[in-house]
């Protein structure tokens, strides 16, 4: 069975990288910007793993939500694995059940939304507190 990756990510330079690493193990992947839409690259290759670097940034605040709704659908129906870089921090504890916070290339924590909300380390790191 061929396994299939999606790699959605503006830097062209870590694609090809990242694209050829992956081809090495014997994985075929495609990038969202070879497409119309992410999304629909995502529907219509059924990849196992889909790699999101910010897919908030620039969108506007009141589509953001869809986007967690669409993304959660797709999971379910198409039983993927979502790997998401994210800033918007509400988008991420909307969408994920496991978190993983870095710092500085760190591993600060992880866990699920809520107890990444109550980490006093990710608390301190994230709002000086």
């Amino acid at each position: 069975m061929e396994k299939h990756i999606l790699v959605v990510d503006d830097e062209r330079d870590i694609r090809e990288l990242v694209a050829g690493v992956l081809e090495d193990e014997g994985y075929s992947t495609r990038n969202a910007a070879d497409s119309d839409s992410a999304l629909e690259a995502i529907a219509d290759r059924r990849p196992s793993l889909v790699l999101l670097d910010e897919p908030c940034a620039g969108v506007n605040p009141s589509l953001v939500g869809g986007i967690s709704t669409l993304l959660k659908d797709l999971n379910k129906t198409r039983k993927g694995s979502f790997v998401v870089i994210e800033h918007n921090m509400d988008f991420v504890m909307d969408l994920c059940h496991r978190i993983m916070v870095m710092v500085e290339g760190q591993v600060l924590a992880i866990g699920t939304p809520e107890e990444i909300r109550a980490n006093k380390q990710v608390l301190d790191a994230y709002l000086g507190n």
